[in-house]
């Protein structure tokens, strides 16, 4: 319009203009009108002076009121950085951002606290020591409270996926307050042949794991994983599926696990020398040439070593993803937990954790999930000690809170650099973006509102999970959510449950 002399801009019905649309015009001198009230003569009021010193003209708000309005906030939108602008919410998606009020059935004010896309944890477990009915109920209570919208959920069985991608279109819709992206794990050939029923029904997420898990996940070979990586090459290119891989070399972790045979583990050390850094090192390695050579997209979970970050800083690629989690950024063998903090793999020594902040600082690691594990004290068996403790934790009620805190006022990156690997990132690699991820017009109305003032102290009950204990129990945490929006719902709000009558569904992808 500028380039062709033109100076006002009609909007069609329903239409709307972003703020980043609205200062263009400013900076271009464009009019912008509305077509019904142009039509009939209407004179059109000034607004306030934009930074730019040029006016715009705003239309009357002329389609109803919007359900809720989020006023006064900063909002943190991934690619666009930090703006201060309003939220618009009608049903359950989001209508517009702008800086005007407009009117609404309720109004949230945001002053001084900023607005973030519902958080999206793409690595969680549920069901393994309890029924998943059970924890779809409790676990994403949890997750409400600490700001998660949309989980991505692993499953791990030898038989067929189809009754249990059929079992969960009901029981999320009934039981689940956040919305699931279920991850199949492959482990037979019987799976493998059936991948092209399960990418059909939108479900396009695998996983393999180069090391397993004793007694719940067994290890797949590189010939096995190979087969799984050429089947989904014969997916249609619309499914564009990706492979998680549990990257730790078994052999490796076998032998020094034989060499801790008659020796008591004592500390968060001990256990992690079962699972040397340089395992891990090693299997990234080898995804990292699978997927490029093959040529499709992998996924690493969980990534923990320093030497993982040394490896992918040399052979990263466009179709190799990289996750770790809030728990292996914010705490480290000399966090004094204990038992309660075992886990597969380990958490590392210090220098691994700030290697992986120094990985997100260089853009190596693309997500932050948690390899949630819910178990209470009684099943980890803590009274047996490091030695006798099972693998697992609980993290979904803290894991937004203890990025912020470790990540702001710690490590000192930006809160624009943090959300999008919490947001954005797994929506995009997932698939499911933008209706996830992103706060624009359009995409689904998911909102968590952060106080980076508020701070409290972490108590295992008020977290809503099943299970008794959280890995910073009696730590004081700063940056908590105030508010989670879900599907234009207030769920939560200040620490309590608001509306337990939100439903989440299963995501296609």
């Amino acid at each position: 319009m500028a380039r062709s002399g033109r100076k006002e801009l009609v909007l069609g019905e329903g239409e709307r203009l972003t703020d980043i649309a609205r200062q263009s015009a400013a900076r271009y001198g464009i009019k912008v009108v509305r077509y019904e009230a142009a039509s009939a003569g209407t004179t059109y009021p000034q607004a306030n002076r934009s930074g730019t010193g040029a006016a715009v003209a705003v239309a009357a708000f002329a389609d109803g009121m919007y359900d809720l309005l989020i006023k006064g906030g900063t909002c943190v939108i991934p690619e666009m950085g930090l703006i201060r602008t309003n939220v618009c919410i009608r049903g359950d998606k989001v209508a517009a951002i702008t800086s005007d009020t407009p009117p609404a059935r309720d109004v949230v004010d945001a002053s001084g606290k900023y607005v973030l896309p519902g958080i999206i944890d793409p690595h969680t477990h549920l069901g393994l020591f309890t029924g998943l009915e059970t924890e779809l109920e409790t676990e994403t209570r949890s997750a409400v409270l600490g700001g998660v919208t949309t989980i991505g959920t692993y499953f791990n069985q030898e038989e067929s996926y189809l009754p249990l991608i059929d079992s969960l279109r009901r029981s999320v819709p009934a039981l689940s307050r956040v919305d699931m992206i279920p991850h199949l794990s492959m482990r037979t050939d019987e799976q493998v042949a059936e991948m092209d029923r399960y990418s059909a029904q939108g479900m396009n997420s695998y996983k393999v794991y180069m090391c397993g898990v004793p007694g719940i996940y067994p290890n797949q070979e590189d010939g096995f994983i190979v087969k799984v990586m050429k089947r989904m090459k014969e997916l249609p290119p619309w499914a564009n599926p990706i492979l998680s891989v549990h990257c730790e070399n078994q052999s490796i972790c076998d032998y020094a696990t034989e060499e801790w045979q008659g020796r008591t583990l004592k500390t968060l050390d001990d256990w992690n020398e079962t699972h040397p850094n340089l395992a891990e090192g090693e299997a990234v390695q080898r995804t990292a040439y699978l997927s490029e050579e093959i040529g499709v997209r992998a996924y690493v979970v969980h990534s923990s070593t320093k030497e993982a970050m040394e490896r992918l800083s040399l052979l990263k690629h466009d179709k190799l993803y990289v996750e770790t989690t809030s728990p292996y950024l914010a705490l480290d063998t000399g966090s004094g937990i204990g038992a309660y903090g075992k886990m597969l793999p380990p958490i590392r020594e210090e220098e691994s954790r700030l290697a992986l902040w120094d990985g997100i600082r260089k853009g190596l690691i693309d997500t932050i999930g948690t390899d949630n594990t819910v178990m209470t004290s009684a099943e980890k068996n803590i009274s047996g000690g490091m030695h006798g403790a099972g693998a697992g934790y609980p993290t979904l009620g803290t894991h937004l809170v203890s990025v912020l805190n470790e990540g702001l006022f710690r490590q000192e990156v930006m809160l624009d650099k943090l959300v999008p690997l919490m947001t954005m990132n797994p929506a995009k690699i997932f698939g499911v973006y933008p209706r996830k991820g992103t706060i624009m017009p359009g995409s689904d109305a998911d909102i968590v509102i952060v106080d980076l003032n508020n701070e409290r102290t972490v108590r295992p009950r008020d977290l809503l999970s099943r299970s008794d204990f959280s890995l910073f129990q009696g730590s004081r945490l700063r940056a908590w959510p105030v508010m989670t929006i879900k599907g234009g719902r207030i769920a939560a709000q200040n620490g309590r449950i608001t509306d337990d009558g939100v439903r989440g569904k299963i995501l296609e992808h």
